[in-house]
């Protein structure tokens, strides 16, 4: 057999070879079953997926946000039964996926679309109010991506980017109408109400402190310590009575964007409210009384007295400022019942008022107490030296007084003229009185409803002359040379 012989046998049998590896792949061309496709272990940032072929496969899952997919596979041998585990997924985030299964001979089978979604870092319930799905989803896959934040630089980023994007797409909330005020001595507090849910501050400055001019007028803000609302209610503590304060209102929605603002205003603290201390009735007689009472601070005082037969009510006041008070009401009804209510009042105008205080007018059987007597002497030198003595005391009820005074038993007593008024306060000033000498003075009173007394005796010393330079320069020299005593100042014979 030549040559050409044995090649034309031998490719004759290459092409039988050939022919039957083509018949075996076609018997074998069947691509494998997938089935009970499932997804385990969701997490916010994994999940797995499982499935079943019939025959022995790989294992590959293409997946993506959308159905632009990539892949993973698992490096496994072949096998009917396949998990592969996806990771590093967003949280919170809806993915598709679907199986592509390949076996030995390169049947493959691609499975439809599936999809599943990551669990968020985030607790759903807090975004409850985002009615827009696709913005509920995006912001829980957001928040999860920030919660993995760290960084300063990178927060401080985050934060400016939000808030341009909230001045871009949010307006500012409407301030409605005026804040309402509840004013205290020493506090305020400030409600108001926005069109959409928002944050609440007050910036406050007092009228001293405010500097319109200023980047910063306001020193001091107060929050809402109620987080976002509709409606805003801030106390402010620490504030002085009777001063007036400046503050602006402003809310942001979401803490982030523009602000809504009011325009500056103003209110006033109001005062310290004077007390009214021991309100009594100091003496009552037939047409009069005598009522005194206290207040810890400078206040103006009032009485308003009712005669409670036939209700006609009428008042007396006293304008000045002071901490102790007595006023007398006069022409009342004899053995008639009274009512009287205090009224005291501080600088800033505010005003109280006292319990009533009940009193029948009836006659005064008691004399008028005497108390706090002083005197205090004066020596005026010259030609003729005089002594001048300022003698006070008071009494517990309108009185008229005189004075009485002597230098001695024996001597003539002396009564200064009585007074023409009846007071409380008494002073009356001697001239007569002479140096160096013991003088005894009592004072008598009378109040007006003629009931009188004296006071006991008192005794007082006058200042002693003083002598001149001359009188003791002699009076050295006679103490040391007895014959200066017959010494007559004249030219000696």
């Amino acid at each position: 057999m030549n040559a050409r012989s044995l090649f034309a046998i031998g490719v004759l049998a290459g092409a039988a070879a050939v022919s039957a590896a083509v018949v075996v792949r076609a018997l074998a061309d069947t691509s494998p079953n997938i089935s009970n496709v499932a997804v385990a272990g969701v997490t916010a940032t994994s999940t797995t997926v499982t499935w079943t072929t019939d025959s022995n496969t790989d294992s590959f899952v293409n997946f993506s946000q959308d159905t632009n997919y990539c892949g993973i596979r698992n490096q496994g041998p072949l096998g009917t039964q396949h998990s592969v585990v996806i990771p590093n997924l967003d949280p919170g985030t809806t993915y598709y996926f679907r199986i592509r299964s390949t076996d030995a001979n390169g049947n493959q089978h691609v499975s439809g679309d599936y999809t599943f979604t990551t669990s968020s870092t985030v607790d759903l319930s807090t975004l409850s109010s985002i009615t827009n799905p696709q913005q509920q989803q995006l912001s829980a896959k957001a928040l999860s991506i920030i919660q993995q934040i760290t960084s300063t630089q990178a927060l401080e980023a985050i934060a400016g980017a939000l808030n341009q994007q909230a001045k871009a797409n949010i307006g500012p909330p409407n301030i409605l109408g005026v804040p309402q005020l509840t004013i205290g001595t020493d506090n305020v507090t400030v409600t108001w109400n926005t069109d959409q849910s928002a944050d609440g501050t007050v910036f406050i400055a007092s009228a001293a402190e405010y500097n319109p001019s200023s980047a910063n007028p306001y020193p001091r803000q107060e929050t809402d310590q109620n987080g976002q609302g509709k409606t805003h209610t801030v106390t402010i503590y620490g504030l002085s009575p009777s001063t007036e304060y400046h503050y602006m209102v402003s809310s942001r929605a979401g803490g982030i964007g523009a602000p809504g603002e009011s325009p500056d205003l103003t209110f006033t603290t109001k005062s310290v409210l004077p007390q009214i201390i021991n309100p009594h009735v100091v003496t009552v007689g037939e047409h009069d009384v005598t009522i005194s009472w206290g207040t810890p601070m400078p206040s103006a005082g009032e009485i308003v007295y009712t005669d409670m037969a036939t209700n006609k009510s009428l008042s007396i006041g006293d304008p000045s400022y002071l901490t102790t008070h007595i006023l007398q009401i006069s022409g009342l009804v004899y053995q008639t019942r009274y009512s009287a209510v205090i009224v005291a009042q501080n600088q800033a105008g505010d005003t109280v008022k006292s319990d009533p205080v009940y009193f029948v007018t009836t006659k005064n059987l008691y004399p008028p107490v005497i108390s706090q007597v002083s005197n205090d002497s004066t020596l005026y030198p010259g030609q003729d030296t005089t002594v001048q003595t300022v003698i006070s005391w008071a009494t517990d009820e309108p009185a008229t007084c005189f004075l009485s005074y002597s230098s001695g038993a024996g001597a003539d007593v002396v009564t200064t003229t009585a007074e023409t008024v009846p007071v409380t306060k008494h002073v009356e000033v001697v001239t007569t009185f002479s140096p160096a000498t013991v003088y005894k003075y009592w004072v008598t009173c009378t109040d007006v409803d003629g009931n009188t007394t004296s006071s006991e005796d008192y005794v007082l010393l006058t200042p002693q002359q003083q002598k001149s330079i001359v009188d003791i320069i002699l009076q050295n020299f006679q103490g040391t040379f007895g014959w200066l005593g017959n010494f007559s100042g004249g030219a000696k014979k």
